[in-house]
């Protein structure tokens, strides 16, 4: 099948698990195609509709605007300066403040407050969403495809998804979000519901961190010695974090190594695997394994790591090959391609 073909199957499978009040305002694919325009330019107009929404539910947070009984928005005839509130002084004399009974809200009116504040929240992350659906088409339209699993999302996994994804407010941490869902449709089930929660936690500061581990990941564990060895690019404040966060072991505690097995019995030859490159390990010796000095990465780390796509940090690798070349091991590099074979590990 066309990779434009396997595309259009993927478009179709985000729709069928969106509801049509989610995507309210936003055309289908096929409906596009039915009316001869083109999908960009339709998705560009949504795209800017959706953020003069969000530029109007803003103004009615703030209070300088409201809605009349039609709909339409009202914008304040008057609008006072919060630099001209004279906060200091109101605080140094608020125990000469009176507060009337009268001017106190009942019930009926906190009622009426908490249900626009609770309609205010619900479009925010309505708006989120649909921001987040046009980002997903268009990782899709991006995409070089093989092979699609037409099996449905879990509605769990979804509802889940839907949940944390739309409180995400930052560029970066919603291209994940929308990464994580393409690779779902893709393959359901490739990420857990655990790692969905505890993406859920995730400030932009994490985000880079995990970019960061995934430039040094050798598969399940990070070479220790070698990132040591670069004092501008070893950060112990980051590798605790991601040891608390249950990312990563061996930070604390009991010194921890990596066990390479050889894949050869008459020399020792073991591949390890980088996101983008591979290490051949090669001794003429022979031995049936070697012990490096390892941080460590726990499952749940190898699945956030594996939704990045960071390359492999060049200076690093450079000190990976210095460390082995000491233990007697010659490297060589190459890119990483489908198909090939990993060592044994440990």
């Amino acid at each position: 099948m066309s990779q434009s073909l396997l595309r259009i199957q993927l478009l179709k499978k985000l729709w069928v698990h969106l509801t049509p009040k989610e995507v309210y305002g936003l055309s289908s694919p096929d409906k596009i195609q039915r009316s001869g325009q083109t999908l960009g330019e339709v998705r560009r107009k949504e795209l800017s509709h959706i953020l003069h929404v969000e530029r109007q539910l803003h103004e009615l947070r703030r209070g300088h605007a409201s809605l009349d009984p039609t709909g339409k928005i009202i914008r304040s005839a008057e609008i006072r300066d919060i630099r001209e509130v004279k906060f200091a002084s109101i605080i140094e004399n608020s125990d000469q403040i009176e507060v009337e009974q009268e001017s106190l809200p009942d019930i009926a009116k906190m009622m009426e407050n908490a249900a626009d504040v609770s309609r205010h929240d619900a479009l925010e992350r309505l708006l989120r969403l649909q921001k987040l659906y046009l980002l997903t088409e268009r990782i899709i339209l991006g995409l070089a495809l093989n092979d699609i699993d037409k099996g449905a999302l879990d509605r769990r996994w979804l509802n889940r998804w839907k949940i944390n994804a739309s409180e995400s407010s930052n560029g970066a941490l919603q291209q994940l979000w929308a990464r994580i869902l393409v690779r779902e449709l893709i393959n359901p089930g490739t990420t857990s519901l655990r790692a969905l929660e505890h993406l859920a936690c995730f400030s932009l500061e994490d985000a880079e961190g995990l970019n960061k581990l995934g430039a040094w990941a050798c598969g399940d564990f990070v070479y220790r010695s070698a990132l040591q060895a670069l004092p501008r690019e070893f950060d112990l404040d980051l590798f605790e974090n991601l040891e608390e966060q249950g990312i990563i072991r061996g930070v604390h505690g009991k010194v921890l190594s990596k066990t390479l097995f050889s894949q050869s019995q008459t020399h020792f030859v073991c591949r390890i695997s980088m996101t983008d490159k591979h290490l051949l390990i090669q001794s003429s010796q022979p031995r049936p394994e070697l012990h490096v000095p390892a941080y460590m990465i726990t499952k749940l780390g190898r699945e956030l790591i594996s939704l990045v796509n960071a390359p492999v940090d060049t200076a690093y690798l450079e000190a990976m090959m210095q460390d082995l070349h000491a233990r007697g091991m010659s490297v060589s590099i190459d890119d990483r391609v489908q198909g090939d074979r990993h060592c044994n590990t440990l």
